[in-house]
């Protein structure tokens, strides 16, 4: 990328970003606001430059050495030896979150007062790929910002820091990839004889690969089990290809590492080298195609919840329970501080946070994660390190065997570990019923009374009749006993 010079100071607080390629990381002061604003917000006037429906092609721009025009900033007269100073960012989802670009004001010739509010391509690509999105692809971005006076490093925000201008909307084109990454990658070797046409699909989240560029699969290895990557332009050729990427290895073949990085077929690699795993063992593969790594990490068949609530006692603590050794689900009752763990002990992978809300760390010094007290469903993923926690408020038995039909629960009570949930229901003669959380269908319980599962089938009414029922959470499989009364 081309480098230009960055233009006034560009911060809500000291904030960091991460480099992409060359681009240089901002070092913005942090805002303060010790002076009134020479400016009167009611007289300043912000007009959208943007063009409607355009597309802003940040490489061009750049070769071009041309800046982006935000904004028309008007009714500006400034004081002598004060400077007027944007401060912008950027969202790709109406703001939920946002990522701060460097600006500018530059004054506008023969039109005193006005200034246009700048971004530099090489600033707007550095940020929207580390924090909107790691895709080529156009995508529609909000832009908005705050207008601050300058002088002498006192500054100012024009109406205060609810005055925000905007959000205007730009369709942005990013820098080309430097490597494409397909949206499905597959595993052969000794899991399938080396046949390319029927190499085996790797698990992904079905999300635009650049934005989730991690890919995973429940293997079974043995003392000798060798292995690569394709993608799925190679799959769908049936046979080995010339194209660079289209295999991945390892740098030395029959290297038996159980973690390290993929090398791409490409000029300097002709043939990357095949992995060849030593240990006999169940694993799950799991490879990151923005950072050609892999990884074999020890396949788990349930995930722990020891914390607070259980007094960090793995035989005392709900568990999570999987379909495909990467996905757990389930029910967990919380109070405070927690973890979540791949055996009934300490003894295998501890999963604590990051500092950072939905992400993990496999780090065995992290810190516990934290949860208000109650029942919560916990959804984690541990190929990505991400996990949801959504709050439990009532369950409730529902279907056409019970008073309200389809319409509406009957609500159940919970216990004071929120674990078992009780109450009587009149069963009609006919029809069928379930289980179901919040008074949505997001998180429900079917199947059989015996071995309840998540989205499982709708169960036939017990008869007609009052029954009083208890619905145990405290262990999987879940249950619910039904007793006529």
């Amino acid at each position: 990328m081309k480098k230009f010079a960055i233009y006034g100071l560009a911060a809500f607080a000291a904030l960091g970003f991460t480099a992409c390629d060359d681009y240089e990381e901002p070092n913005p002061q942090p805002q303060t606001n010790p002076q009134s604003t020479v400016l009167n917000a009611a007289d300043v006037k912000v007009e959208n430059a943007l063009t409607e429906g355009g597309e802003y092609s940040l490489e061009q721009l750049s070769n071009e050495g041309k800046n982006i025009v935000v904004a028309v900033v008007s009714n500006t007269l400034l004081p002598e030896g004060y400077t007027l100073q944007p401060v912008l960012e950027i969202s790709a989802n109406d703001f939920s979150t946002s990522a701060v670009v460097p600006a500018s004001a530059e004054a506008v010739e023969d039109a005193e007062g006005t200034y246009n509010v700048l971004v530099n391509p090489d600033d707007l690509q550095g940020v929207f790929y580390n924090k909107i999105s790691k895709s080529s692809k156009a995508k529609e971005i909000s832009v908005r910002f705050l207008l601050n006076t300058v002088y002498d490093k006192q500054v100012a925000t024009v109406g205060g820091l609810d005055n925000i201008y905007g959000p205007f909307n730009m369709t942005v084109l990013p820098f080309p990839a430097g490597m494409v990454i397909e949206q499905n990658y597959y595993v052969l070797g000794t899991i399938n004889n080396w046949g390319v046409a029927d190499a085996v699909k790797m698990q992904h989240s079905g999300k635009d690969p650049y934005d989730d560029p991690v890919f995973a699969l429940y293997v079974e290895t043995t003392s000798d089990w060798w292995w690569k990557i394709v993608p799925e332009s190679t799959v769908a050729a049936g046979d080995w290809t010339d194209e660079d990427y289209s295999q991945f290895g390892v740098a030395e073949n029959g290297d038996s590492a159980m973690a390290g990085l993929l090398v791409g077929k490409n000029e300097a690699t002709p043939e990357p080298g095949a992995g060849n795993i030593k240990e006999a063992g169940a694993y799950v593969l799991v490879i990151n195609m923005e950072e050609s790594s892999y990884e074999f990490i020890p396949a788990a068949d349930y995930l722990y919840t020891p914390g607070n609530s259980n007094g960090w006692n793995h035989g005392a603590c709900q568990v999570l329970a999987t379909e495909d050794h990467i996905n757990f689900f389930g029910y967990a009752s919380l109070n405070g501080e927690y973890k979540f763990t791949s055996t009934p002990g300490w003894d295998g992978i501890n999963y604590g946070s990051t500092g950072v809300e939905g992400q993990l760390t496999k780090d065995g010094g992290a810190g516990n994660l934290n949860a208000a007290e109650g029942l919560y469903w916990a959804n984690v993923d541990v190929a990505r390190l991400t996990y949801t926690l959504t709050a439990i408020n009532t369950i409730g038995v529902i279907g056409d065997a019970t008073p309200a039909g389809w319409d509406a629960s009957t609500p159940l009570t919970p216990s004071a570990d929120f674990l078992q949930w009780t109450g009587t229901v009149k069963f009609n003669a006919t029809g069928e019923y379930k289980f179901r959380a919040n008074d949505g269908w997001d998180i429900n319980l079917g199947g059989n009374e015996f071995e309840l599962v998540q989205d499982g089938g709708n169960m036939a009414t017990p008869g007609a009749g009052e029954f009083d029922i208890v619905l145990d959470l405290s262990s999987v499989p879940y249950t619910a006993t039904l007793t006529a009364k």
